[in-house]
């Protein structure tokens, strides 16, 4: 079962809805805590890790995760509790959480609640979390960035910093990009590919400058950028369908196309092991744009 309806217009009979669903894990929009066990900081990155995602979140305090329980809280500590939550979103948090999350106390029966949040996301931009609250401490612009993703927060790089303020903000370039693994080439000459594409997704002009993919090796735990020049004397049958320098108008696309077979001499000569994460890139004369990571397996490029 999903939250479908405003936190305050919740009450038991929607938590007990919740607990005999069989699929009430927590996920991108919703998170159990028994109780506040007084870390700040820790609840603070909840908070804004939905504040900076796509959904509404859902903080409910008193339920036991796995196995599911309504544990409840006194009501003598609700309050407290209501009273601490909203000292927490009021510090560090740069800018200012708008609109605050909207808490509801959900009666069980004997003194015990349920204290539901309900977190709006950000429409544009990112939250982020001070280090310190002291202008005069060197850590007061130093921040950290969170978002939700797969059940839990997660701290963001970066890279997707950058990537998640641009992709919000219409008049900033924001170039989608999409690795995939296909075919290629005229009849009679088709080959096996795996590709990189990206659409301008923004108001403003972008000008393509190359194209290439980062491979995760797991011996060093660092990307390994591989890049598709053009021309290439080794590979003369790579293939760009929008050569570099080309300017790319709102909606229009781009793609780089590497054959198979001189992929996969790439990857034993820097001695790359399977399975592995891939991202394509492509550069602009605005920076890189990086795709989603992907899982890469021996068997996808091992294909004839």
């Amino acid at each position: 079962m999903k939250i479908d309806k405003p936190i305050l217009a919740w009450n038991i009979d929607d938590l007990e809805l919740l607990r005999d669903d069989p699929y009430n894990l927590e996920d991108m929009n919703i998170e159990y805590k028994q109780e506040y066990n007084q870390d700040a900081d820790e609840l603070r990155k909840d908070i804004v890790s939905f504040a900076n995602s796509e959904l509404i979140g859902y903080i409910l305090l008193g339920i036991k995760d796995d196995p599911f329980d309504l544990i409840g809280i006194p009501r003598k500590e609700v309050d407290k509790l209501q009273i601490t939550i909203d000292e927490i979103i009021n510090a560090k948090i740069d800018p200012k959480i708008d609109p605050p999350p909207i808490l509801n106390p959900i009666y069980l029966g004997n003194d015990l609640y349920v204290l539901g949040m309900q977190i709006f996301p950000k429409m544009k931009g990112l939250y982020a979390i001070r280090k310190s609250n002291n202008p005069n401490d060197p850590n007061f612009q130093c921040y950290s960035f969170w978002i939700r993703s797969e059940g839990r927060k997660r701290q963001l790089s970066m890279e997707e910093v950058n990537n998640n303020i641009i992709k919000t903000d219409p008049y900033k370039k924001f170039l989608e990009v999409k690795v995939e693994l296909g075919l290629v080439g005229k009849p009679g000459n088709i080959e096996e590919c795996i590709s990189v594409h990206g659409v301008n997704k923004s108001m403003r002009p972008i000008i393509i400058r190359s194209y290439g993919f980062h491979i995760l090796d797991k011996k060093d735990e660092k990307w390994l950028g591989l890049w598709l020049p053009q021309p290439d004397p080794r590979y003369p049958s790579t293939i760009l369908n929008t050569i570099p320098n080309t300017k790319l108008l709102d909606g229009e696309s781009c793609s780089g196309f590497y054959l198979l077979s001189n992929f996969r001499e790439d990857m034993s000569k820097h001695g790359i092991t399977f399975p592995t994460k891939i991202k394509g890139v492509i550069n602009t004369t605005d920076g890189p744009f990086y795709s989603n990571e992907r899982e890469l397996t021996l068997d996808m490029i091992s294909r004839n």
